[in-house]
């Protein structure tokens, strides 16, 4: 087929294919990323004449395929990335190379080889927005595409740049991929209408051994900001993982799924602080604020304040209560603020050594500031944490710990909503229902951008029962963390099987297995939502599973978790036991 056989415009499926990290695979071995690439595009273009479709362009690591039926198009794209993934099996880490593909159907046309049309840019914006290895598609492909051997998953009408009206995009779920072994693609994030920002980490242009001040001061304005409404921040700690990589703007906000992203540069010298700030416009990439800050050390924390509240004006939003609520309190020692920030980056990096580091910051920092909140709150995050994912031997002594220090922090007025945070956490555990709804309904209106608030309350709902709202917290929380969303997403799959919804449970279960073998409430929940479902084979390998993660495992164990209604306790249990749980 040449293009010459179809003058003028004719309806096509377009498909575009971009390859993730092409700068760094170059600048780290550029003749070995040409040599992969070309094995990959011979792999293009086989599945392509398969299904009935040309290469029109092939262009850096960029291409452009053109196909009559926009069913041939789905399965000419599973194809390439099966075969993709395939040939990755055989290089290091470091040499994989994986692309990113989207699909849109619609009017083109060629002119001296060159093609062009709206479907071919809508296209290239649906690829922009998949995942790794994944593929995007949009409705119009869909609906004509008819039966094909795939799953979907709806990711929302969005507004594309340069697209005047919506396009509702749905991520193709290869299931023949999932048999091989392969693990199923991470779900990316649409930028939702709202503003959306992400924090970069902060550089430090200061000695090296105030590295622990930009990372802090990055941590808590992630922290502050998350109190603006009407903004979503993105986790701080999931902006932190890509501390130590090669990364634009532009790329840290399309991989997150956000509209802006705060750089920061950082330089301390003597008792004075410089704080260089921008907001870049990560469509484009162009700066749509920038400023400078300067402070005495002791005066950091009120510098905070003007940075969120310069960013809420640049995004038309409004701080909470129309001023800066300070987290902090300005007023103490600069010996205190300085333990904050070595707390705060301890805090950043999340392993259990260096939690139990920040726990020691904060606990200092509250017995030097008796009548700020600042280090009980901080303290009462960092032991909850430690207690919730037993990255500890002491987990009762750490909650409570969490729970002295929140209920003190809330005593002295605590602007964060970090203390009702954890103590909404604490309130379920004691089975304390009216102050565990709440606490979720005060740290879910002081800190409306908060993923772990938004996780405690879809924890909280889900043992209250209320399963449609813990389902709507913990989208909200895998929203603001995309990076860190494997406990969110489990909380969902047991409010899912709360709700009945045992086909949703299972599926959802079942991804975060394929990820983490290990993940044991995962395991649980698929054993119990596939058992509800009759299929006793696939709930008797999930137990055996559970078994292999938790020896020892058995039904009594499960009792005291904290539902409201034992019938929901009984249902679930009964459902492991005829799974083959003792």
């Amino acid at each position: 087929m040449t293009d010459e056989q179809h003058p003028g415009a004719r309806h096509a499926a377009t498909l575009h294919g971009d390859v993730v990290g092409y700068s760094k695979l170059i600048a780290d071995n550029e003749i070995e990323t040409y040599n992969t690439l070309q094995v990959l595009r011979g792999i293009i273009e086989d599945a392509l004449e398969a299904h009935g479709g040309i290469l029109a362009s092939f262009v850096g690591d960029e291409f452009l395929a053109i196909l009559d039926s926009e069913g041939d198009s789905v399965l000419a794209a599973i194809e390439i990335q099966r075969s993709i993934a395939h040939q990755n099996d055989g290089l290091p880490a470091g040499r994989k190379m994986r692309f990113r593909l989207g699909i849109h159907a619609g009017d083109v046309s060629s002119v001296d080889d060159r093609w062009y049309g709206d479907a071919i840019n809508i296209a290239a914006r649906l690829q922009a927005l998949a995942e790794p290895g994944g593929i995007n598609v949009s409705r119009q492909v869909l609906d004509a595409a008819g039966d094909l051997p795939v799953r979907i998953e709806s990711l929302g009408p969005t507004r594309l740049k340069n697209i005047p009206e919506q396009v509702t995009i749905y991520r193709i779920i290869n299931q023949e991929a999932d048999q091989d072994g392969s693990k199923p693609w991470q779900r990316r994030v649409v930028p939702p209408s709202a503003p959306s920002l992400a924090i970069s980490p902060f550089m430090n242009y200061g000695a090296e051994e105030d590295s622990h001040f930009a990372d802090g001061l990055m941590m808590a304005l992630a922290i502050s900001l998350t109190r603006i409404p009407g903004v979503d921040v993105i986790s701080g700690l999931a902006t932190l993982a890509y501390r130590d990589q090669s990364f634009s703007s532009q790329q840290l906000g399309h991989e997150l799924g956000v509209r802006y992203v705060l750089e920061g540069a950082v330089q301390r010298v003597g008792d004075k602080v410089r704080v260089h700030t921008q907001l870049i416009d990560a469509t484009d990439g162009k700066i749509a604020w920038a400023d400078r800050f300067e402070a005495s050390f002791a005066d950091v924390f009120a510098a905070q304040d003007d940075i969120e509240q310069a960013i809420a004006s640049a995004l038309d939003a409004e701080v909470l209560g129309r001023e800066a609520a300070r987290l902090y309190r300005s007023d103490i020692a600069s010996e205190s603020v300085e333990i904050v920030y070595k707390g705060l980056q301890h805090l950043s990096k999340g392993s259990p050594e260096e939690l139990l580091q920040a726990t020691e910051c904060f606990e200092e920092v509250a017995a030097r500031e008796p009548e700020s909140a600042t280090g009980f709150s901080l303290a009462s995050l960092a032991h909850v944490w430690l207690a919730m994912f037993a990255y500890t031997d002491d987990i009762e002594g750490h909650y409570k710990l969490a729970d002295q220090h929140a209920r003190k922090a809330k005593e002295l007025g605590d602007p964060s909503g970090i203390s009702n945070t954890v103590l909404a956490h604490m309130s379920v555990m004691h089975q304390d229902w009216d102050g565990a709804l709440k606490a979720v309904k005060s740290a879910v209106g002081m800190r409306p951008s908060c993923d772990l608030t938004y996780g405690i309350a879809a924890s909280v709902m889900r043992y209250l029962g209320n399963w449609e709202e813990a389902i709507g917290y913990a989208d909200r929380a895998t929203r603001l963390s995309p990076l860190f969303a494997p406990w969110y997403r489990s909380i969902r799959a047991d409010a899912e099987f709360i709700g009945e919804q045992y086909e949703s449970a299972a599926d959802g279960a079942e991804s975060l297995v394929a990820q983490n073998e290990q993940d044991l409430n995962a395991l649980l929940t698929l054993a119990a939502a596939q058992s509800a479902l009759g299929r006793r084979r696939h709930a008797s390998a999930a137990i055996e599973q559970a078994r292999l993660t938790q020896p020892g495992l058995d039904s009594d164990g499960l009792r005291s978790l904290p539902y409201r209604d034992e019938a929901d306790l009984d249902r679930f249990i009964s459902a492991l036991q005829d799974a083959g749980l003792d």
